[in-house]
C-alpha cells in the first residue's frame, strides 16, 4: 500500500515516520508530501493503480500489530465504504484537527474527478484538505471508524499565530454544507441577488463562490460580473457546478467596479442586492439571517448589514484569524469617512438603488475605488440604514488588493466625497440612527 506522508515541513517529525514505516512496512511505497499539497497528491494518484492508499501526518507511528490489523479490516471492508477513519478525537475538538490517519479506497476518491483533492484555490486551508473529503463522500459512501492500540499520535502544535479552534468552528460548517448540498434542477425565484465583482482574483473566486452554494438559504441566484480579467478566471468559473442559480458575465474590457455593479443592478431579479467581494466569503447562515431581517424592515430600510470576522493574508497567502469586528450601530457620515472603516456585510434594497441609479461612474476614478462608502453615504441622507449586531461575513485582508495597492488616494477621494455632501444636502455629517 502507498503512504503519503503528509505536512513533512517538519524534518524530525517526518524522519521519525519514515524510519517507522521501512521498519514495519519495508514493501510499502512512501511518498512525502509537504503542507498537504493537493496539487502533487493529485498528480501522483493519476498513476496509481492499487485499490487502497493511506494518509498518515508525519510524525505519527505505527507498530507491526497496526499492519496485521489493517489487512484484516481491509479484507472485511463492505463496498459501500470509502476508507478506514482512524479517530484521534470528538469531532468538535482541538484534539480532531490533526488530520487523522486515512485509508482510502481509491476508486472512490478517483470518482469525485478532477481533482480529486482540492488544491489551494478551493480550498484556502489546506490543513483541511482530508476533512473536506471526508464530508464530502459521506453523501454517497460510508466510512468505517475505527481506535486503534498501534497507532501513536504526533502531538500536534499550532503556531502562534494560529487560533486553531476558532478556525476549525468556523470553516468546518462551510465543508460540512457544501458537501452536503443538492444543487436544483430550476432556478427558483431568487429572494436575493448575491453580486461578484471579479478582476484577476482567480486564485480566490471559488472559495467565495463555494460559501454561497453553501448557504442554508437555498433561494438566491449568483450573478458573477468578470471585468475583463487576464489570469485563468474563465478556466475556472467553466468547473463551476451546472447550478441555474449562477450567472456569469464577462465584459469585453475593464471598466472598474461601479460598473460592474451597476450591470448586475440591471441583471438582479430579487428585491435584495448582496455585494460578495471575490477575496471574501459567507458564513452559511448569512442569507437567512439577512432576509429574515429583511422581512420585518420598514420600507425605508434601504441597506442591510452587520459585523464581519476578518482574516489576515499571510507572506505564503496563509490566512490568519483576527477576530470579530463591530461596525457601528448608529452611523454618521462623517465618523465613518474619517475613520475609513469597512462595513460589510452589505446588502442593498434594488428598488432603492434603481431609484439613486445605482454606483456613480464620474466620480473620482471612474469609481473603481471606495465606491462602497460612497453609496452608502448617499443612502444615508434619506434611507434607513439597518444594523445587525452578528457577524455575518468574512473579510480576507490582503496588501495585493486594490484598495491597499491605491491607499494614498483615499485622503483626495475623501475630500471629494465631503466636498460632495456639501453640495447635496449642506452638511457633511448626518446621522442616522440604526434599529
Amino acid at each position: 500500500m502507498l503512504v503519503y506522508v503528509l505536512g513533512t515541513s517538519n524534518r524530525a517529525h517526518t524522519d521519525a515516520t519514515i524510519a517507522n514505516l521501512s521498519h514495519i512496512a519495508p514493501n510499502w511505497p512512501v511518498m512525502l508530501l509537504h503542507d498537504y499539497d493537493a496539487a502533487a497528491l493529485n498528480d501522483h494518484l493519476l498513476a496509481y493503480d492499487q485499490p487502497f492508499f493511506m494518509t498518515l501526518p508525519a510524525g505519527d507511528l505505527l507498530s507491526s500489530s497496526f499492519i496485521t490489523e489493517l489487512s484484516m479490516q481491509l479484507a472485511a471492508l463492505p463496498e459501500h465504504c470509502a476508507g478506514i477513519v482512524y479517530e484521534r478525537g470528538a469531532a468538535n475538538t482541538l484534539h480532531h484537527l490533526s488530520s487523522p490517519p486515512l485509508v482510502w479506497r481509491t476508486s472512490v476518491v478517483r470518482s469525485s474527478g478532477r481533482p480529486f483533492f482540492l488544491e489551494k484555490d478551493e480550498l484556502p486551508f489546506a490543513n483541511y484538505l482530508l476533512h473536506d473529503h471526508l464530508f464530502h463522500f459521506k453523501r454517497k459512501w460510508s466510512w468505517q471508524t475505527l481506535h486503534s492500540k498501534w497507532w501513536q499520535p504526533q502531538a500536534k502544535h499550532y503556531p502562534k499565530w494560529q487560533k486553531a479552534q476558532e478556525e476549525w468552528d468556523l470553516i468546518r460548517p462551510i465543508l460540512e454544507a457544501g458537501s452536503n448540498t443538492a444543487l436544483p434542477k430550476a432556478k427558483p425565484a431568487p429572494a436575493i441577488s448575491i453580486v461578484v465583482c471579479t478582476y484577476n482574483n482567480a486564485d480566490y473566486l471559488l472559495w467565495a463562490i463555494r460559501s454561497v452554494i453553501a448557504q442554508s438559504m437555498p433561494d438566491w441566484e449568483l450573478i458573477i460580473m468578470d471585468d475583463a480579467s487576464s489570469d485563468n478566471t474563465q478556466m475556472k468559473l467553466a468547473s463551476l457546478p451546472a447550478d441555474p442559480r449562477i450567472r456569469t458575465y464577462v465584459n469585453n474590457s475593464n471598466h472598474g467596479k461601479s460598473h460592474c455593479l451597476n450591470i448586475a443592478l440591471s441583471l438582479a431579479e430579487a428585491p435584495w442586492l448582496l455585494e460578495l467581494d471575490a477575496d471574501d466569503w459567507l458564513p452559511p447562515e448569512a442569507i437567512r439571517r439577512l432576509l429574515n431581517t429583511a422581512e420585518t424592515a420598514t420600507p425605508d430600510t434601504s441597506l442591510l448589514y452587520g459585523d464581519y470576522y476578518e482574516w489576515t493574508e499571510g507572506a505564503r497567502k496563509q490566512l490568519i484569524f483576527g477576530g470579530i469586528r463591530k461596525t457601528p450601530a448608529e452611523f454618521n457620515a462623517e465618523a465613518f469617512l474619517a475613520g475609513a472603516l469597512p462595513i460589510a456585510p452589505r446588502c442593498y434594497r434594488v428598488e432603492t438603488l434603481h431609484s439613486i441609479h445605482g454606483w456613480m461612474v464620474n466620480a473620482p476614478y471612474e469609481g473603481r475605488l471606495y465606491e462602497d462608502f460612497e453609496i452608502i453615504i448617499r443612502l444615508s441622507h434619506a434611507h434607513r440604514l439597518k444594523h445587525l449586531p452578528e457577524p455575518l461575513y468574512h473579510r480576507r485582508v490582503r496588501k495585493s488588493s486594490i484598495t491597499h495597492q491605491h491607499s494614498e488616494k483615499y485622503a483626495s477621494w475623501m475630500k471629494w466625497m465631503k466636498e460632495q455632501t456639501v453640495l447635496l444636502w449642506g452638511d457633511g455629517g448626518d446621522t442616522q440612527p440604526m434599529t
